[in-house]
């Protein structure tokens, strides 16, 4: 039972942590590194094209040959035994037997990346070799060894426990771009960069705002759903915060489920219904939720508002729960895969994928993985023409001045550098059994820019506003690991 239990979290922990994880299967070309060892994901080219005749979709290429009269190199010590070669470790727990592949879009973006990247030469003539540092969820300290022993740097990954790889992260000085982060631990450690910040005490919550300008009257009659897993427990806390920071919202019902599974949901929709619930925010997994809505629907109950967070855009939510799960409302703060044709960056994720790996999927998880490499790639292009030499200590600085990141398109802009979440977002629905774009418009009218007073809809897309990025003061976690010994 612990050990279903184990599991159980960490595929919570992901849908909780993910800004999305909607996979669809891609063809593909030619194979992705599979071991652990070090090993050269693709040959850089021996006619590389020039990088500025290249974009991953608005951002020039980081990629390329070597400068005139440079010859890069890795610090000594710091490149897991190579100088001539950047070996970046991307962190996931694919190999796991209870979820078969469970992550497994991490790595599959970075090797993709690395491969679309040798082919142009390499960051600044180095050539990316990706390391398989699979943790298979219980083995975060084993792999952590070998991340220490083989790899420049994470990139691109996450694990679903990753508490775990302290302090032995800080004892070999790694730095990490990471895809997401899990723990308060992690979120907020030393010696990380994410494309995407997710600190445990600083959330956008712009979505309550805007839930309490489109359905005032329902948001004071508030509830919540969530899970008896201490994470989720704290997701639900987090947002109780949240909507009392924005204001407007009152709590007439907070249910907790069981994690192993409810012998029926109708219960839990009979309370929502007694309370007088008419907004829902629900914590978990997609496909928990599609229990509820169908339970919801045997009973003749309809809140005006079921809302969920970003790991909720995901197929399986549709396939289970059907017309029961029209109408549910996501927030995301990366662009869907839908809108691709619109948006260069999504097709140039996609191709990459396609091209450089062997049934890579396709998720907005990996999208995050392919905004972390991005970055990554662009810090250490800008220290080896500054440098010449690759040093953590340079990448890590050299980061800082990314304080606007969209990953080229992928996401909502971003003070990655800085460690400052998103303050934008978008709203996105499911109707007649397929995602769509809810809010804002893409072409918004002055009746829409004046549903949240506050928001500036973006050429983009996205619903910003400074004034719902909020610090919280709750304890939603131990972040002492993280930090690095002083």
């Amino acid at each position: 039972m612990s050990k279903l239990r184990n599991i159980l979290i960490a595929s919570t922990l992901i849908a909780l942590t993910a800004c999305s994880n909607r996979g669809d299967e891609a063809s593909t070309t030619s194979a992705a590194p599979t071991d652990s060892a070090p090993t050269d994901s693709a040959a850089p080219s021996t006619d590389a094209p020039t990088a500025d005749a290249i974009t991953f979709g608005d951002v020039p290429s980081p990629c390329g040959p070597a400068p005139d009269g440079v010859t890069p190199t890795v610090a000594e010590g710091e490149g897991g035994g190579a100088t001539d070669v950047i070996r970046i470790a991307a962190a996931s727990d694919k190999g796991n037997v209870a979820v078969p592949g469970l992550n497994a879009e991490l790595y599959d973006a970075t090797a993709a990346f690395a491969g679309w990247c040798n082919e142009q030469g390499g960051i600044a003539g180095l050539p990316l070799e990706v390391i398989d540092a699979d943790a298979k969820l219980f083995e975060v300290p084993a792999q952590m060894e070998n991340v220490c022993t083989n790899a420049f740097a994470m990139v691109g990954g996450g694990w679903a426990f990753d508490d775990q790889e302290f302090p032995r992260f800080h004892e070999c000085d790694m730095i990490d771009f990471a895809g997401f982060t899990v723990s308060a631990a992690k979120s907020s450690s030393d010696n990380l960069v994410s494309a995407m910040p997710n600190p445990s005490d600083r959330k956008d919550a712009g979505w309550f705002k805007w839930a309490t300008a489109v359905y005032p009257e329902s948001m004071t009659a508030f509830a919540t759903v969530f899970s008896d897993i201490t994470t989720a427990q704290i997701v639900e806390q987090q947002y109780i915060e949240a909507a009392e920071i924005v204001g407007g919202v009152t709590t007439v019902e907070r249910i907790t489920y069981n994690s192993l599974g409810e012998t029926s949901w109708v219960p839990i929709a009979q309370k929502l219904k007694s309370a007088g619930a008419r907004a829902v925010a629900f914590v978990g997994v997609p496909e928990v939720l599609a229990l509820l809505t169908k339970a919801m629907d045997e009973i003749g109950y309809r809140p005006d508002l079921i809302m969920a967070d970003a790991g909720f855009y995901a197929e399986v939510l549709v396939e289970r729960g059907g017309a029961s799960v029209d109408g549910v409302v996501i927030r995301t703060a990366f662009t869907l895969l839908e809108e691709a044709d619109r948006v260069k960056a999504v097709r140039d994720y996609v191709d990459m994928v396609n091209t450089h790996t062997t049934d890579g999927k396709i998720s907005g998880l990996g999208m995050q993985a392919a905004s972390a490499s991005l970055l990554f790639a662009s810090a250490a292009r800008d220290c080896i023409e500054a440098e010449g030499v690759l040093s953590r200590a340079c990448v890590m600085e050299a980061a800082k001045s990314y304080t606007t990141w969209t990953g080229g398109g992928l996401h909502a802009p971003s003070q990655a550098g800085r460690g400052i979440p998103s303050p934008c977002y978008q709203m996105i629905t499911v109707k007649d059994g397929a995602f769509t774009r809810l809010y804002p418009p893409i072409e918004p009218t002055d009746a829409d820019r004046a549903i949240v007073d506050t928001v500036e809809i973006t050429a983009d897309g996205w619903a910003c506003d400074e004034s719902t990025l909020v610090d919280l003061v709750g304890d939603y976690g131990d972040t002492t690991a993280g930090k690095r010994p002083s």
